[in-house]
Order: structure tokens, then sequence, then C-alpha cells
């Protein structure tokens, strides 16, 4: 069958490069990915076939002055001990397109994770280049985490990745980032939400929930192990006390 290949690229022409996997702490449970989708379409049904993620994504998010912030990189977090750690560069332009601060930023602490369920919800679908650890199960959900970044100071990064077999909050379509807090003030995710620049969420917790990857590529449900998950009367969360807010 013919295929066409979605074109993807970035809204942004800033080009970004992500800190080597070594940034990412595997001994904790949850990793993220700021991840670019590569989507193959069938020319005769207009269905889609086959997506790729790619570990070279560029979310951005808008600030009310029009400038824009995009960044990249990976990272992974532990709810139980709120601990964060990766990260990857920025690039912060003003409305000319002007480069006006780039360089690294890091994960410092975790804040909150909202987990939301659904998936692709496309029978059939191969998925490529799957970027969790194996056996690993994938999800989507709403991230909020500390960051800094250098030489501009600390910030609020929340990230989201919303499949198109998920139920969207407000008025969200798809992946996003929003970066507050201090000095940013970028809160404008629309066109992004948009472009195949978005995030993905794993984890290797046996008593999480989630999608994983199939020896023929594809994904199907699986349940936390029965055996992994809390007793009543020492419920474990896989979020900080107080959720997520999200970003308007």
């Amino acid at each position: 069958m013919r295929t066409r290949i979605v074109a993807v690229h970035s809204l942004v022409a800033v080009a970004l490069a992500a800190l080597p996997p070594s940034v990412v702490a595997q001994d904790l449970p949850y990793t993220f990915f700021l991840t670019r989708y590569e989507m193959d379409e069938s020319m005769d049904t207009g269905t889609m076939e086959r997506v790729r993620y790619h570990s070279d994504g560029q979310p951005f998010a808008k600030s009310p002055d029009g400038s824009i912030v995009t960044m990249s990189g990976q990272g992974s977090w532990d709810p139980s001990t709120r601990r964060a750690t990766g990260g990857g560069r920025y690039t912060i332009t003003d409305p000319a397109g002007t480069v006006r601060a780039q360089g690294t930023w890091r994960a410092t602490s975790f804040v909150a994770f909202d987990k939301l369920p659904g998936w692709w919800d496309m029978p059939g679908l191969k998925e490529e280049s799957w970027q969790g650890p194996p056996g690993s199960v994938s999800f989507s959900g709403f991230l909020k985490a500390n960051v800094t970044l250098d030489n501009l100071g600390d910030g609020v990064l929340e990230m989201w990745c919303l499949m198109p077999g998920v139920a969207k909050p407000g008025d969200h379509e798809s992946d996003g980032i929003s970066l507050t807090g201090g000095a940013f003030n970028f809160t404008d995710y629309h066109d992004n939400e948009k472009a195949p620049q978005g995030v993905m969420f794993y984890s290797t917790n046996p008593a999480e929930d989630g999608y994983v990857l199939t020896p023929d590529g594809t994904t199907r449900y699986r349940a936390g192990a029965p055996a992994a998950q809390p007793s009543p009367a020492a419920p474990a969360r896989t979020s900080a006390p107080a959720p997520a807010q999200l970003p308007r």
C-alpha cells in the first residue's frame, strides 16, 4: 500500500541539541522525553498507519509579548521522594525571531503528576522507537517539575502528553509545555498543540498501569501488577498531594 510521510517540522526554526542520555537517572521509576512525532499516513485511506518517536523534540510556548521559549531534553522523577533529574537545552526568541537567550536547563524537584486514561485508540497502529526502558508502560498526563535555566534562574516547567484517545481538559488539543514562575510567563501552548512536538511518559513501576509495546509493534493496555499494588491501609500516590494546575 502506498504511504505518505507527514511532514514534521517545528514551527520555530531553532536548532536544539538534547543533553546526553546520561543526564537521566535510570534508577528513578518514571521518565519523560520531549518528543518529535513522525507519522506515516495511508494515501489510499487517509488513516494513520505508523508513528515514530524521536527524542529530539522541541516543544515550545509563547508569552503574552510574543516571545517564545523552545525546549529539548529528557529526565526522570520519583513522586515518593519528590526527586526529579535530567534536563536539556532552551532557546528564547523575541517576537521578531531574534535569539535573546539560550543555554541549558535542568530539573531540580518533582511537583506533581496528574495521570489521564486513554491512548491512540487506532487499532493496528504501529509504534516505533519506544523510548522507555524495556518492559515499561507509557501513559498520558500532566507533569510539573521545578527547573533552573542557566543565566535566567528558577521556574516551573509543566509538560503534558495528550494522545488522541484522551478526553482533553479545557481547551487543550494535544501535547505541550508551559514555563512559569520567576522571570517566566510562557503560558500560550496553542500553536505547539497543532505541531508534532510533544512529550512522552514511561514507567518501570510494576504497580503502574499503562500501554506496553508488543512484539508486533502495536501497543496494548496492561494493568498494574496486583502484587505490587499498595494495601488499602497505605495507599500510594503517583502525584504530589496538590494536583498540577492546568496552564491557562
